[in-house]
């Protein structure tokens, strides 16, 4: 099964042991936005994406299906 981008940015912040409220301090993001696109209700910018995933140690990728 394919996670979507909510999916592994929450699962790395429970990787790293950080709260909502953690990675929002770490990366200028809002908790309410991180709640949002980890709930898959958001359709985040490609800016807000790059800093969640740059704070959390992660890079986006693209794959042919």
């Amino acid at each position: 099964m394919m996670m979507n981008i909510g999916q592994e940015i929450r699962k790395r912040r429970q990787e790293l042991r950080l709260t909502q409220q953690s990675l929002a301090d770490m990366s200028g993001v809002s908790v309410r936005m991180i709640k949002s696109i980890e709930g898959d209700y958001a359709n985040p910018s490609m800016r807000t994406v790059e800093k969640l995933l740059k704070t959390l140690g992660l890079a986006l990728a693209i794959a042919e299906v």
